[in-house]
């Protein structure tokens, strides 16, 4: 076990099977990449099933993400059976393929990530797919976001003088924890702005829709540099890499998650950060001299309930301040002409969960003490509803959505400034 939540080494694993049409391999060795193989039956019969659950690591409770790799030699219809958890949602799995190129083990170009589809799912249990020769395909409960995607974001927007990336420091694996800021290039002048910002993701590994939002954020606030005039932004957008690529679900991790880690000013005598990223992020908060927002983005539950299918803030409604009132009503001003739309009213856009207490060392506790208001989580659901389906897509212009959200509440601020 290391300090950042689970084994340095790679987690997952590959099996493969000879059935009588072919070869099937599974493996969930891949970034992000989690599934245990029950069993697997394919006498020629009928279709292939595939028995899997997910792996729990070293949470404390039975958890819901899956994501899984799979290589096919023969075409045919697979079915995938989760036979002691419900964890295919609505819309079926998320998927992605690409044939192979230039080896039989060597895929080409993935598609872009999509839906299998309602008409895939076999119950709640389990989905069936129609797979061609040599094909490989991934399947997954949401749409995956590993260090690879943000990569990708950061190639995107680095030639912009207001981008600058930091590593932060380094995981007990040995991967650079990334942080990113926004702001003017230029320092020690008479513009120079006076206010923060922070923004962080993925304190818990599996909750990747955040990450999708927070790539809008990121772009939203370099269109609109109103607030990058007034605010300086710092963008944490890997509570815990380690997880995030090992495919840990890292909800309810023991002794406790990376959300439960920010210790500082609210901690009994002797107590330290357990992770070392997390100790990194508060001492690049406290580092900052006060902060006038921050944002923790997550996701709920996996679907159904009164919460789980709608994005939220997570604060109870009496509890709310004057400012995070204004960022939940502008929030929904922004998104009310998109597919994935933000509700304000209260128990439905403002509204906590059971047993959330305010005194739990989270990183919005934290960020509240540092003079963050609002400091508050956001969630936003793996599926959505019929009419508010999540998508790679739609998420990201739900967090362009919420970059313009928060340059409506700091306005003020920025009128104070000038």
């Amino acid at each position: 076990m290391n300090a950042d939540g689970g084994p340095s080494s790679a987690a997952g694993a590959v099996r493969e099977v000879e059935t009588t049409d072919g070869r099937l391999t599974i493996r969930s060795t891949h970034p992000g990449g989690n599934g245990r193989v029950l069993e697997v039956d394919g006498d020629g019969s009928g279709p292939t099933v595939v028995s899997l659950e997910p792996e729990t690591r070293d949470s404390t409770r039975r958890w819901f993400y899956w994501d899984v790799d799979v290589e096919c030699e023969f075409a045919g219809d697979l079915e995938f059976r989760f036979p002691n958890d419900e964890v295919v949602g609505p819309r079926g799995p998320a998927v992605r393929s690409a044939m192979p190129c230039g080896s039989p083990t060597a895929a080409g170009a993935w598609e872009a990530w999509r839906w299998l589809g309602a008409d895939a799912r076999l119950d709640a249990r389990g989905f069936r797919y129609a797979v061609e020769a040599g094909e490989r395909v991934q399947f997954a409960l949401s749409f995956p976001y590993q260090r690879a995607d943000f990569d990708a974001l950061v190639l995107e927007v680095e030639s912009d003088p207001r981008v600058r990336l930091e590593t932060l420091t380094t995981t007990p694996s040995g991967r650079d924890v990334p942080v990113l800021r926004l702001g003017p290039s230029g320092e020690g002048t008479a513009d120079e702005p006076t206010g923060n910002v922070a923004i962080a993701a993925r304190h818990h590994a599996c909750e990747s829709i955040g990450s999708y939002v927070l790539e809008g954020v990121v772009c939203g606030l370099l269109e609109s540099d109103s607030l990058l005039e007034t605010h300086r932004i710092h963008v944490y957008p890997f509570g815990d890499l380690d997880g995030v690529e090992r495919g840990d679900p890292g909800k309810h991790r023991a002794p406790h998650d990376h959300n439960r880690d920010y210790v500082g000013r609210n901690a009994v005598a002797d107590l330290e950060p357990l992770y070392p990223t997390t100790g990194a992020v508060a001492d690049d908060l406290r580092s900052l001299g006060g902060l006038d927002l921050a944002l923790d983005l997550h996701c709920p539950y996996k679907w159904g309930g009164d919460v789980n299918d709608r994005p939220f803030l997570v604060r109870e409604p009496s509890d709310a301040s004057d400012r995070l009132q204004r960022l939940a009503t502008a929030l929904e001003t922004e998104t009310e002409r998109d597919r994935l739309t933000f509700d304000a009213s209260p128990g439905t856009g403002l509204a906590a969960f059971d047993g959330q207490s305010g005194l739990l060392h989270t990183f919005s506790r934290f960020c509240d003490l540092e003079g963050a208001d609002p400091a508050v989580s956001l969630e936003v659901p793996y599926v959505g509803t019929d009419a508010d389906p999540v998508t790679p897509a739609s998420a990201r212009r739900f967090g362009r959505c919420l970059a313009r959200a928060c340059c409506r509440v700091l306005e003020p601020d920025r009128t104070t400034r000038t």
